[in-house]
């Protein structure tokens, strides 16, 4: 058995030998501890959705915690996956406790769930023997081992002691084919531990944030050691990501077009607002959002579609216009350029789009500042976004399209998804 992905997009486009046996390294500042844990579990599940096992190593956490955090942070779906898997003994999680503490079984019905001592050699003993056992019931499942507190044991013991510990837990999974993550505050470590750990792992993510205007924006960082395949392509690019309840998503950051936006922005006597050598209105989005529920409640559904749809269209068209010359002079994909533009309007942010202009399909998946707005609804609520999608490909191709909004955020799905083809 092989697994090949772990569903996180920018590990899986860049890994290229995921089944043969790989060590990662995730790295972060105190304020994105959470989400560096996040990412891990997320990992973690989906390589349990996978039929994977996985072993993970705490330090003085009781396992309820785990098991609300699962429930709080991911969807019923993976919440599932997680109690399958323990009930099959796929699943082991080792407590590290104090040494004056007896190794003992803390759940009579769960056997894999285990207070251990804190101790580097009866770490490594207690984590083969969970391997040997797995290994005798699943012989052919790969295995991920999550280390999620390497800082801790830093603390406990010398760095020296740790750091050869990890460096044998990572080639015993390069060893037999499984994955060896671990997790490390860099906060507390002096640079050389932590740049040392980084040196031992094949694949270093780092999550930070830094403080933009007076507030703090997170952002992960994404590395290859050595260099290899895609690695160059993206080392020393930062991107915004996203938590959904079973995905993570990266994106690029927008602070500069955010700044560049600003600095075309001018004022006059007459109250008006330039941007790009526009004229804009700067308006709350419940203006827009009351407008919207007035034209919904003064016609029926249909005609109320037609009138947002229309609508959307000549905003969408404006947009492209605005923006497409610019784009073209610099050599920049116009689409692309005005979605960022549209984004840091307030708009709402694009995920992901599949298909392409070429063929005449697009299911583009995005954030909607409208539907985040709109309130609960049994129906999509982003006809106008879709008219104006539609507008903006009507510019940049010449061609008339048609769209659907077949997922929504107001209907309590994780985001919107539009399906776009040409007429």
């Amino acid at each position: 058995m092989k697994i090949r992905k772990t569903e996180i997009d920018y590990i899986d486009s860049t890994l290229g030998r995921l089944y043969s046996g790989l060590s990662i390294l995730v790295t972060s500042d105190s304020f994105t501890l959470n989400d560096a844990n996040r990412l891990a579990a997320l990992i973690a599940l989906n390589f349990l959705g996978k039929g994977g096992a996985v072993i993970t190593i705490h330090t003085n956490l009781p396992f309820e915690i785990i098991n609300r955090q699962i429930k709080k942070n991911f969807s019923e779906k993976m919440n599932t996956i997680f109690q399958r898997a323990i009930q099959e003994d796929r699943f082991y999680f080792l407590d590290l406790v104090s040494s004056e503490n007896k190794t003992k079984v803390v759940y009579d019905e769960v056997r894999n769930i285990r207070e251990i001592a804190n101790e580097p050699k009866r770490i490594i003993y207690e984590i083969k023997e969970a391997k040997s056992r797995l290994k005798q019931k699943f012989p052919d499942v790969p295995i991920l081992v999550i280390y999620a507190n390497i800082s801790s044991s830093i603390i406990d013991f010398d760095s020296k002691t740790v750091l050869r510990m990890i460096r044998k837990l990572t080639l015993d999974a390069k060893g037999d084919g499984g994955i060896f993550l671990g997790i490390v505050n860099r906060d507390v470590h002096e640079p050389q531990v932590t740049s040392t750990l980084t040196h031992i792992i094949d694949y270093a993510i780092n999550f930070s944030f830094e403080t933009v205007e007076e507030k703090r924006q997170s952002y992960v960082h994404i590395s290859r050691t050595p260099l290899i395949r895609e690695a160059h392509k993206i080392l020393n690019q930062r991107f915004a990501y996203l938590f959904t309840p079973d995905k993570f998503v990266t994106l690029f950051p927008l602070y500069d077009s955010f700044t560049k936006l600003k600095e075309s922005m001018s004022f006059n006597e007459l109250g008006q607002v330039s941007i790009l050598g526009w004229n804009h209105i700067i308006t709350p989005i419940q203006t827009l959002i009351l407008f919207i529920k007035a034209i919904e409640k003064q016609h029926s559904p249909e005609e109320s579609k037609r009138i947002l749809l229309e609508l959307g269209k000549q905003v969408g068209r404006g947009a492209a216009l605005l923006i497409k010359s610019e784009s073209l002079k610099d050599n920049k994909n116009p689409l692309f350029e005005v979605f960022k533009y549209n984004t840091v309007s307030g708009w709402g942010r694009v995920l992901s789009i599949e298909g392409s202009v070429d063929t005449g399909k697009l299911k583009i998946k995005g954030i909607s500042t409208i539907a985040l707005s709109y309130n609960h609804s049994d129906r999509p609520v982003c006809t106008f976004v879709g008219g104006a999608l539609v507008g903006i490909l009507q510019v940049i191709t010449n061609k008339e399209w048609i769209c659907k909004e077949t997922k929504c955020m107001a209907m309590g799905n994780d985001y919107c998804e539009f399906e776009i083809e040409t007429k």
